[in-house]
Formats: structure tokens, sequence, C-alpha cells
């Protein structure tokens, strides 16, 4: 009897562990990801607030190109130290340096490196259903932007990702048309601000 309330009591610890090395694993398949996305914004109740659409680069590096092409225009790049967040209405662009905390900076999930992910977040497998699989990250850090973070993969190939806040509003992101590992051009992660642009230095 001893020994199997024993591997009860290890069992979920083994399981986390498993699911962090396994997403680990997926995570260190991806050297750049390309591809489009549809985002929706819930809240608590799970009413409709907002929905956006755009395409996105990612690569090893921390960096990143999201491109938000609907319901307006707004452009965010990294070259893994500095973050450019264009308005192309206001013409109007934020400079900042890039936050290493993952808890501040979900895209750096795909661009950053995989053992930085395990220090940030704890894991754990929330849902597994045939090649779709579901992985729980929750913050480590002080005042995370997000309490959890669910990112979900069919094979290795990432499909969605849902962001919960402490007020229980939710960040729903689902992929398409996915293009792994064939190569992106570092200038695209580099951003010069069209001439008249009003430029903030953070």
């Amino acid at each position: 009897m001893r020994k199997y309330v024993m591997a009860a009591l290890l069992a979920p610890s083994v399981l986390w562990a498993d699911a962090a090395n396994e997403l680990l694993s997926r995570l260190q398949k991806l050297d750049s990801l390309k591809g489009g996305f549809e985002q929706m914004v819930l809240d608590k109740g799970g009413t409709h607030m907002q929905q956006a659409e755009g395409s996105f680069q990612v690569a090893r590096g921390n960096r990143f190109y999201w491109s938000t092409t609907s319901p307006f225009s707004q452009l965010a790049v990294s070259d893994g130290e500095t973050v450019w967040v264009y308005d192309e209405d206001l013409e109007q662009v934020v400079i900042r340096p890039l936050s290493q905390d993952l808890g501040e900076t979900p895209a750096l999930l795909f661009s950053g490196k995989p053992a930085d992910v395990a220090a940030a977040f704890s894991i754990k497998e929330q849902d597994r259903n045939g090649v779709e699989v579901t992985y729980r990250l929750t913050p480590k850090g002080e005042d995370p932007l997000f309490d959890q973070l669910d990112v979900s993969f069919r094979g290795d190939q990432p499909s969605s990702m849902r962001l919960q806040d402490a007020l229980g509003q939710k960040t729903v992101i689902d992929f398409r048309d996915l293009i792994l590992n064939q190569g992106i051009d570092a200038a695209l992660f580099r951003f010069e601000p069209p001439e008249g642009t009003d430029i903030i230095q953070q």
C-alpha cells in the first residue's frame, strides 16, 4: 500500500516535468516561424470586445515582426534589443528597450531561448486530443501582464495561444498558414520610421 501512496504523490510532479521537457523540445525545433493570425479579446463573461488579424514573423534571438492589418494598421518590430511600435494612422512610433521578461512579452515564447521559458514559467499539460496538445504556462515572476498562458501545438506546429489576465480578460490568438524554419532576412527586424513620423522614446 505504501508504494502506491508514494506513486500517487509523485505522479503530478513527474507529469509536469514531462510536459515541460516536451514543450521545450518543441520550441527548440523552431528557429523561425511565420504566418497569419486572428486575435480576439473577450471579457470575463466571454463577451467579444475586440478582433484583429494580420501576419507575423519571428526568429531566434528574440526577434519579431508583428503586423496588425485589421481593424487598424499597427506594427511591432524587435531586433532582439529594441522594440518599435508603429501606428500608421497616428504617424507615430514608440521606441523602447525590449524587456527580456517573457511574462511581459509573450511573443518571445517562440523567438527566445527555450531554457528561459522553463525559468520564467511553471509548465503543465492542460489538454491532449490526438496530435493536438495544450500546455499551461503560469508566470513565476511578480506582477506579470497575464496570469496564465495556454499554448497549443498540432504536432510540432503551434496552433494557438490563449492569455488570461488578473481581471479574467482573455486574448485568443489562432495561427494559420504557418511556415517553419525557412529563414528570415535579418533586415526585417529593424524599423526605419517614415519621414515625418512622430518619435516617442521610452
